[in-house]
């Protein structure tokens, strides 16, 4: 017996020695988790991308939402949720309501914070204003200020938040050249470098007790690349606008850059180790996931949020579920070539005006529209942007520089009409347009041709400036809808891909960081929520909270 009590005092020693060191081993790292989403674009909906599976649809606000409460329920108290910006621009249920369709489902799980993309500009400084009311949580931007160098009206050039008593700041950085892509929505905006702002935030927040910087940028993967390497003190850049599905984080120096593809299709998770003393961050390859989002019918998903998708797509669902057309092929789309449904509309673009000449930016288009009968939302979604038709006058010299701006492939490369253009990316630029016949005759520099194109090029989108100087302008209807009106006219359409435009492949290498660098998919079929799925003639089926999408 006194044996026995010798040995549970021993025991009991050993134990009380051993355990502390354990103990604060342990405890000397906290715990965090950054879940990101960036470039949603207003996809809410689920919708099937053959590229990832040519039944099981993908997607959808209702099966993130499930992912992000199950990620954020295994550690709760040191979770933060961040968009990198372009939340809203994009489909029907989300530009017929402004993107408050969008607002309310990040709402309901708790953003922290979301920075500003370029197309949050797209409905005007008021309508980003009432967006900005109706979040509960910041909007950021260091870099975006008024006319007179003051910050946006409500937004942020940084917060500072405390998890797990760390205190983590996020510092907005919105892309520049938002004021070239956009010029005519931005006027009263100015565009700061970040690598000018972003060093003295950054000793800002450090000296606010600021244990980890993350930089939530919609700049790209390029640019955020180049950030990294001229700023240092960024622990981590979440990034977007490039559409950039990193499954390996991307390592420069000391920061940790990633990005989360678009359209809802991932979820970005990252898992840090920080130390108490000293803040230094641990984090490996295997503590960060890409996660798809898939939903079929054995996916869980977020029953409150399916209600609100539902909400807002009842009362649009009669009319974008009309259809209007048909097509004998799947039209798809291409920013660094020519397409056949670039082809289509802007043939619909010449036949309309009668001009010589039809030009429109691949940005424009979004998406694709898989072969059989298109409705009314497909069209939103491929042409979601408001844009108006214009004609004008423009000299062949005009038209070899505005094709010489598009051979630099910073914004994807014009959809043309009426035109056969012949590339050589090998030469210089300025010299790269071989060779461009208008119908069947050779270009000639002094020669006058009647352009039609839309109303974002003409006002100097995407840094096509030659645009502005054309003479005889005319502003017409609206392309979506004249495209709607051929479509009822001429279906089914059956556009092809023929020589239009030729390109010297060995040298066209467009950079990731393009203003429109979505994957390019086999075809599209959209599902309204998690609740409805389509037949093959796409007719609407409830009930609504019944599995779908087979």
């Amino acid at each position: 017996m006194k044996r026995i009590c010798k040995l549970t005092v021993l025991f009991t020693v050993l134990t009380l020695l051993f355990l502390p060191p354990l103990f604060a081993q342990k405890s000397s790292l906290t715990d965090l988790t950054i879940l990101h989403v960036n470039d949603t674009h207003g996809h809410i909906i689920p919708f099937v991308d053959k590229s990832v599976n040519k039944k099981i649809p993908v997607g959808g606000a209702a099966y993130l939402a499930k992912m992000i409460n199950d990620e954020r329920s295994k550690n709760p108290e040191g979770t933060l949720l961040l968009s990198a910006g372009d939340m809203f621009q994009g489909t029907p249920v989300s530009n017929v309501f402004k993107g408050q369709s969008v607002i309310d489902i990040m709402n309901y799980l708790k953003f922290d914070a979301m920075t500003l993309g370029n197309h949050e500009f797209d409905w005007g400084l008021d309508t980003l204003d009432n967006l900005r009311t109706s979040a509960t949580f910041p909007f950021l931007s260091a870099n975006v200020v008024d006319i007179s160098g003051h910050p946006l009206r409500g937004i942020k050039p940084y917060v500072i938040f405390s998890r797990k008593n760390r205190k983590i700041a996020l510092i907005g950085a919105t892309i520049p050249a938002t004021y070239i892509i956009a010029p005519d929505l931005v006027k009263r905006v100015t565009f700061l470098r970040p690598e000018d702002v972003l060093p003295g935030l950054i000793k800002k927040v450090k000296d606010e007790g600021a244990d980890i910087v993350i930089v939530l940028s919609h700049l790209g993967i390029d640019a955020d690349r180049e950030l990294a390497q001229r700023v240092g003190g960024i622990n981590i850049i979440v990034g977007g606008h490039s559409h950039t599905a990193i499954k390996t984080p991307v390592v420069v120096g000391n920061t940790i850059i990633t990005q989360a593809g678009c359209y809802g299709l991932y979820l970005g998770v990252i898992k840090l180790k920080v130390e108490k003393s000293g803040g230094k961050i641990a984090f490996s390859h295997e503590t960060y996931a890409l996660k798809n989002v898939r939903a079929g019918s054995e996916h869980l998903y977020d029953e409150n949020v399916a209600r609100i998708v539902q909400v807002y797509y009842d009362r649009i669902k009669d009319e974008f579920g009309k259809i209007v057309g048909e097509t004998a092929v799947n039209l798809a789309r291409n920013s660094s070539r020519e397409s056949n449904i670039g082809n289509l509309i802007c043939d619909v673009m010449r036949m309309e005006t009668g001009t010589d000449v039809a030009f429109i930016n691949s940005g424009a288009i979004r998406t694709n529209i898989r072969k059989g009968k298109i409705t009314l939302e497909q069209v939103f979604t491929l042409l979601p942007f408001d844009n108006s038709m214009v004609t004008l006058e423009l000299t062949g010299r005009q038209i070899l520089d505005i094709l010489e701006h598009s051979a630099k492939g910073e914004h994807g490369i014009l959809q043309v009409s009426g035109m056969k253009v012949q590339y050589d990316l090998s030469e210089p630029v300025g010299s790269r347009i071989k060779k461009v016949l208008i119908g069947n005759t050779l270009l000639t520099p002094k020669g006058t041709y009647r352009v039609t194109t839309i109303d974002f090029l003409v006002k100097g989108g995407d840094g096509y400036s030659t645009f502005k100087e054309g003479k005889n302008v005319t502003y017409g209807m609206s392309l979506r809808d004249l495209f709607v009106s051929y479509l009822r006219k001429h279906s089914p359409v059956s556009p092809h891909v023929g020589n239009r435009i030729l390109i010297n492949t060995s040298y066209y290498l467009l950079p990731l960081s393009h203003f429109d660098r979505a994957p390019v998919f086999p075809g599209i079929e959209w599902f309204p929520i998690p609740a409805i799925h389509r037949t093959a003639e796409m007719a609407f089926h409830p009930p609504l909270l019944h599995s779908c999408c087979h």
